[in-house]
């Protein structure tokens, strides 16, 4: 099961993560780096602050942390609990801002599943292996229960390749397209999720996961067309042209349509 740890990463720590030491080739700095420091060193009670002034978390990305054993009438428990990823804070269905966030149902009806593929998602997601992009609300269930279920209504599921734990930070990964006669060279784009944090990378090795070739190779396919979800961590790759970063990663995340 997914460690929280992992996740809860401060957005000064995300900072680190994704600054780059010098950028190679004539290719322009994506935005985002330059954020204000300060929000960066937020801690947990300022982060919800902040948050909640903003009222802007609404397609947030969320991996489920683990399931609800609690010991209460549906739909007030049972399902799962469910954090965002790269942050401290996750804003509930009830409007509050909490550590994890109670989810008794995931809502896939959004995205024109059929209905073996839509069960697959269900149990990836309830697994910890797969990513959600959406928001939590409270919905009436149309049955008898009195009160309303914390929902998940998922705009984007994106399913684990090797059904690794993933580690280290959370992006999505896009080819910039860009070719370079020397190296580090700005291949790729990365921009944390969650944040709005992004920079280039030289390169991303997604072997480092222990995923099959055939399975790389469908994810390189995928991160050239629609793009590609990274956990995973930075090397530094120094060269002719400078020094950037290289994700290698634990776990990636296809998106399933």
């Amino acid at each position: 099961m997914f460690n929280l740890t992992h996740h809860r990463l401060s957005l000064l720590a995300l900072l680190g993560v994704l600054a780059v030491p010098a950028l190679a080739c004539e290719a322009p700095r994506e935005g985002g780096l330059a954020g204000d420091l300060a929000e960066a060193e937020l801690d947990v009670e300022d982060d919800v602050g902040a948050l909640a002034a903003a009222d802007v978390a609404v397609a947030d990305y969320f991996i489920a942390t683990h399931p609800d054993y609690r010991k209460c009438v549906a739909p007030i428990c049972g399902g799962h609990f469910v954090a965002r990823v790269n942050t401290s804070v996750t804003r509930c269905a009830d409007g509050t801002w909490q550590e994890e966030c109670h989810m008794f149902e995931l809502d896939l009806s959004g995205l024109g599943l059929d209905r073996s593929t839509e069960a697959k998602a269900r149990e990836a997601f309830g697994a910890g292996q797969a990513l959600v992009r959406g928001g939590l609300k409270q919905v009436a269930l149309g049955d008898l229960r009195s009160r309303p279920a914390d929902v998940l209504v998922a705009s984007e599921i994106w399913l684990g390749a090797t059904g690794n734990t993933p580690k280290g930070h959370f992006s999505r990964v896009d080819s910039t397209g860009i070719v370079c006669v020397t190296y580090p060279c700005p291949s790729f784009s990365e921009h944390g999720l969650n944040t709005d944090l992004s920079g280039p990378l030289d390169g991303v090795d997604l072997s480092a996961s222990g995923a099959t070739a055939k399975q790389v190779e469908g994810g390189m396919k995928a991160l050239s067309t629609a793009g590609l979800l990274v956990a995973g961590q930075h090397a530094i790759i120094t060269g002719p042209a400078g020094s950037m970063n290289r994700l290698d990663a634990a776990e990636f995340y296809l998106r399933l349509k």
